[in-house]
């Protein structure tokens, strides 16, 4: 519907500058427009259920199929379509009337699913025991007296790997 739509679009970019996270919007009226040459281009999809020629639980089996990564809402007026949900992995249903805080909440809850799914850690061997190290955080790696440093964004840290094993570990 496009009052809705547009509300929705009114309540993203008010996220967007309160969060200060960057969005790209896009907008289909119906299942079907997003469904036809779908590529797994898109990170989070909200999806209205009722839609006039492919209904939002059709549309999200179909994009399920070619995409299993992509973070699907449901916003309807239809609570009893909330089970369904669990065969297409929704991660959430927002209920019309939509409020923003509800919409800002289920939006932050998506992006942080985003955001865990492309971190990758290390256990790096350290003295006293092991270190859990987010990848993206390591500025780089130094060889010094038969033990490697690793120096990152919380700090450095020393580990006993040989460089051939911390390429193992970071490789990919």
């Amino acid at each position: 519907e496009a009052v809705y739509a547009a509300q929705l679009r009114e309540y993203l970019a008010r996220y967007a500058a309160q969060s200060g996270e960057a969005l790209e919007v896009c907008c289909f009226s119906d299942g079907d427009e997003i469904v036809e040459g779908y590529r797994a281009q898109y990170d989070i999809i909200l999806l209205d259920v009722q839609m006039k020629f492919m209904d939002g639980m059709t549309a999200a089996e179909e994009i399920r199929r070619r995409d299993p990564e992509v973070v699907i809402i449901f916003i309807t007026n239809m609570a009893q379509y909330a089970i369904r949900g669990y065969a297409v992995d929704a991660l959430d249903y927002v209920l019309k009337p939509v409020s923003y805080f509800a919409f800002s909440q289920r939006l932050e809850r998506a992006i942080s699913r985003l955001k865990r799914r492309e971190r990758k850690y290390i256990a790096l061997p350290v003295k006293g025991g092991v270190r859990k190290l987010d990848t993206s955080e390591i500025y780089y790696v130094e060889s010094q007296d038969h033990d490697l440093t690793f120096h990152t964004r919380s700090g450095s840290f020393r580990s006993g790997l040989t460089m051939r094993q911390a390429e193992e570990h970071l490789s990919g």
